[in-house]
């Protein structure tokens, strides 16, 4: 590297930006919040569970890392699948923090149903939380973000998003769809700086319960680990920060030039 290269050797990835991270009380989400403030970051934290959310951010505000970074947190209760939701945790951000630079959406819920037995009130919440949430958060997001000189929109899908597979047809609907509906706003919105890109997790060891079933005993657990694990050319199930380091990247300004990608993150797991 030459002596006058400029590129700064360490940084916060995230200085000051104010960032919404939707479905904060998750197991991803929380990792991804804890990440983000630890980075830098002022993050709004949206959950269906207030509650829950309060507590996400409460830990947050105890951890050391982040008040020498200059991160903070603040809760809000809200249904993704809701506008009016979504214009209360944008006004949150506007409010609290004076700006927004970025939107992290990870709310999502899971269904592992085929066409023939997947029913139509599953088939709908799947579609309203999972899509029409994305939509709704990109779309309460992006004046915001113009009014900040620009952003960065995340949409966290699937790598059912990018393969078809029996099995989870609403789920790999809906996540398809925010794929799409991911480039078709980055095309859009790319020449007034609000980037938008999404990430796409392979297998992921916190959701074996969600996945095999609340019922499910130790042994069904392990016995589908082994058969994702061994799908996987990495040899292992992703950690929920596998999933928050790419989306910090794509948050961060260090990705300012990438706009409309899929990124998976699954060890190689479409790769093949």
């Amino acid at each position: 590297m030459s002596a006058t290269n400029t590129v700064p050797r360490q940084r916060p990835a995230l200085p000051g930006k104010v960032v919404i991270v939707a479905g904060a009380a998750g197991a991803q989400g929380r990792v991804a919040a804890q990440l983000f403030a630890a980075s830098g970051a002022r993050v709004v934290l949206a959950d269906l569970s207030a509650e829950a959310v309060t507590a996400v951010a409460a830990e947050i505000g105890r951890d050391d890392e982040v008040t020498r970074a200059g991160g903070a947190a603040v809760p809000v209760g809200a249904d993704v699948g809701d506008e009016d939701s979504w214009g209360t945790v944008v006004e949150t951000a506007v409010r609290e923090f004076g700006r927004l630079d970025g939107l992290a959406n990870y709310a999502a819920v899971l269904s592992r149903t085929g066409v023939e037995n997947t029913e139509p009130e599953v088939w709908e919440r799947t579609l309203r939380i999972n899509l029409t949430g994305a939509w709704l958060g990109v779309r309460a997001a992006v004046p915001a973000l113009r009014a900040a000189g620009g952003g960065s929109i995340v949409n966290v899908g699937s790598v059912d998003a990018l393969v078809g597979r029996g099995g989870g047809t609403a789920y790999q609907a809906s996540k398809g769809g925010m794929r799409l509906l991911s480039k078709s706003a980055a095309t859009e919105f790319a020449a007034e700086g609000i980037r938008v890109n999404s990430v796409h997790p392979g297998p992921m060891s916190n959701r074996m319960v969600q996945v095999v079933g609340p019922k499910a005993d130790a042994s069904g657990i392990a016995a589908l680990e082994a058969r994702l694990v061994a799908q996987v050319p990495a040899g292992r199930l992703g950690r929920a920060e596998d999933i928050a380091y790419a989306v910090r990247f794509l948050l961060s300004d260090e990705s300012s030039f990438i706009t409309g990608v899929d990124l998976p993150v699954d060890g190689g797991l479409t790769a093949q």
